[in-house]
């Protein structure tokens, strides 16, 4: 195969294709974009915002109500039937498509903070276990009898000892060990 000048050796039988240019293809998306609805609002009553299933039966709906003057509230348990007003207003003013973007994105939302809420769980839990081991090494360290003690290598692990336990068994060792000479 020669390219630019150079040569390269390819067994017997074997054959080289030049590759083919790669086609741009138009990523699309599945969903389709989403439609607006045409409709007309009283200017006295609350502007919908935000409607969204609250149930995998897609029987009760939520939304956020902003008032005429200005006062945001949401309103959550509104059941999904055609007499019901505020369903009505809902369904006038959006599409089944808008409702199931924004139930999706709730959904996103609550897993997004249900994920940061364990990881917040997880580094409160871990600065309390950090805290018990600093507690716990400064409780003996402070001790005159591990302050004085010749137990150089006893100290030391008190020192890079990684959990609570561990400091603990260090400390009660030097104690030990420092009763016993004292006797």
């Amino acid at each position: 195969m020669e390219q630019d000048g150079k040569y390269a050796k390819v067994p017997a039988g074997m054959t080289i294709e030049k590759p083919k240019p790669e086609i741009e293809e138009k990523r699309q998306t599945k969903e389709r974009p989403l439609s607006i609805k045409d409709f007309s609002l009283d200017p006295d009553l609350p502007i919908i915002q935000n409607p969204h299933f609250t149930n995998n039966a897609r029987t009760e709906m939520a939304c956020t109500l902003i008032r005429p003057d200005g006062m945001a509230m949401i309103e959550k348990n509104i059941p999904t039937d055609k007499n019901h007003p505020l369903f009505r207003d809902i369904m006038n003013q959006f599409t089944e498509a808008e409702i199931e973007t924004n139930t999706k994105r709730t959904i996103s939302i609550q897993n997004a903070h249900a994920e940061a809420q364990k990881e917040k769980n997880k580094e409160i839990e871990r600065d309390k276990i950090r805290q018990e081991l600093w507690d716990t090494k400064s409780k003996f360290m402070e001790m005159d009898m591990v302050k004085n003690s010749d137990e150089k290598l006893l100290k030391r692990n008190l020192r890079k000892a990684t959990t609570p336990y561990e400091a603990m068994a260090y400390g009660v060792a030097i104690l030990v060990k420092e009763s016993d000479k004292s006797e």
